[in-house]
């Protein structure tokens, strides 16, 4: 073989390496940002719940003026971070909404008598399984992300990213303790509420 013919073999090794990698990295990529479009949806159904649910507490504790105001200050701030799709931001957010959310919940198992407004309730329930949507699409998020980075930072994906100024993505970490403070309400569970309504999802 000529040394001119080895010289092209080469170069399309090189090539179709490249493209190869920049095509793996692409695939990976995208399967970050639509798990972050999962991510966005289940907090936008979040936010939704949360004018309900505010006016449903004023009638059940009106006289708790202070928890409701919180909740929707808390609210506010996580629009507003959304809006802006900075990660560190919305994480932030999100998780002063959740010690909110969860400081009202506490007060309301510690204040029984409130439990016998059905809509409250029911809007707990909601609450409570987009609390889990919310979850499991972080899960997900992070998963692809971990593989991701991983490729970003593996040889040969790493010269072809660096090319590409591809950058590693960032995680989507809610505060551990702040997220526990939504907890749930077993008894809720046995109860047979209304379907949720659907909600806007784009």
């Amino acid at each position: 073989m000529s040394f001119f013919m080895m010289l092209i073999l080469l170069v399309g090794i090189v090539i179709g390496t490249y493209v190869l990698c920049y095509n793996t990295l692409m695939s990976a990529k995208f399967r970050v940002d639509e798990a972050w479009s999962g991510i966005t949806v289940q907090l936008k159904r979040r936010h939704a719940l949360v004018p309900n649910l505010v006016q449903a507490a004023k009638t059940a504790i009106g006289h708790e003026q202070a928890i409701i105001d919180k909740i929707v200050m808390a609210r506010s701030a996580a629009l507003e971070a959304l809006a802006s799709d900075k990660q560190a931001d919305i994480a932030k957010a999100e998780a002063g909404l959740s010690q909110a959310l969860g400081q009202f919940i506490a007060y309301t198992e510690d204040n029984p008598e409130i439990t016998a407004n059905e809509n409250l309730l029911v809007l707990q329930k909601q609450l409570e399984e987009t609390e889990d949507q919310v979850a499991a699409a972080r899960r997900i998020y992070n998963g692809n992300v971990q593989a991701y980075n991983t490729r970003v930072a593996s040889i040969p994906w790493n010269f072809v990213a660096g090319l590409n100024k591809l950058k590693p993505s960032q995680m989507f970490e809610l505060d551990a303790a702040e997220m526990k403070e939504v907890s749930r309400d077993p008894s809720l569970d046995a109860l047979e509420l209304a379907v949720p309504p659907q909600q806007d999802r784009t």
